[in-house]
């Protein structure tokens, strides 16, 4: 299935389009356009799926090799920078074509007839009279555009290519830290979440404190519930506590409920 997400995010399958459209216009380009792929399917790799052609080779040696020659770290940097200035809102990205298409789009029924547009139109290489980011809102559009942008720029710099002489995230690690490159972030360091362990890295504290619900069992639940809130973005309601375990429940050797 194709999903459009719960929300006004990009979803996976999303994003993958345009990590593969990325790739697919690159020069020369690192894959072959869905087109393409569908003339080179042979009569036993033929398939309509709900009137849709879906045809495209099984054998991958009937592709030809890509002759792109860019490593990794360029291809990463060159993504940001084409999304960080691309304009969302008045094309439809193609992979079926392996190009953005000018709206309104070509009116043939193979080319997109019904299609939803919005804020990023991102046509599903198969199913083509469906947008798979329609969910996606104008804020959210604009968001992914200004985070390519900065992505971009954080690549361009030191940090990105040189790893720190004092032990700060660098590379890649800072780049998929989140907001860590946006201006006005705050530090990296804001989102490495403590555990309130003892110095030996056990939990005995928690069972010396009665009931176990002294401020390092507090400590904890504040700890699950940011992750659960503001990573995970999960909502998040006042409960009953949990029950301390009594001592005859505990198991031998348990050092903590």
């Amino acid at each position: 299935g194709n999903p459009s997400g719960g929300g006004p995010l990009l979803n996976n399958y999303a994003l993958t389009l345009l990590v593969l459209f990325f790739l697919q216009t690159r020069s020369p380009p690192v894959l072959p356009t869905v087109a393409r792929l569908r003339d080179l399917a042979g009569d036993e790799d033929r398939a309509v799926v709900g009137g849709w052609d879906c045809s495209f080779p099984r054998d991958a040696a009937a592709l030809e090799p890509s002759t792109n020659t860019a490593n990794p770290c360029s291809l990463l940097a060159d993504f940001f920078h084409v999304f960080g200035d691309f304009d969302f809102p008045g094309q439809v990205i193609s992979l079926r074509e392996g190009r953005a298409l000018p709206l309104p789009p070509p009116a043939a029924p193979e080319a997109g007839e019904g299609l939803k547009l919005g804020p990023l139109n991102l046509q599903d290489p198969f199913e083509l009279s469906h947008n798979v980011a329609a969910n996606v809102n104008e804020k959210t559009a604009s968001r992914f555009g200004r985070c390519c942008r900065d992505a971009a720029k954080y690549c361009r710099s030191l940090q990105y290519r040189q790893k720190s002489s004092k032990g700060r995230a660098w590379g890649l690690t800072r780049l998929f830290q989140p907001g860590a490159v946006e201006p006005g972030a705050v530090s990296a360091g804001a989102f490495l979440i403590s555990i309130p362990l003892d110095a030996a890295g056990g939990s005995q504290p928690l069972c010396r404190e009665p009931g176990g619900r002294g401020p390092w069992f507090w400590e904890v639940c504040a700890a699950i519930a940011f992750v659960l809130r503001d990573v995970l973005k999960c909502s998040c309601a006042a409960g009953k506590p949990p029950r301390a375990p009594s001592e005859d429940s505990r198991l031998p050797g348990d050092s903590a409920p």
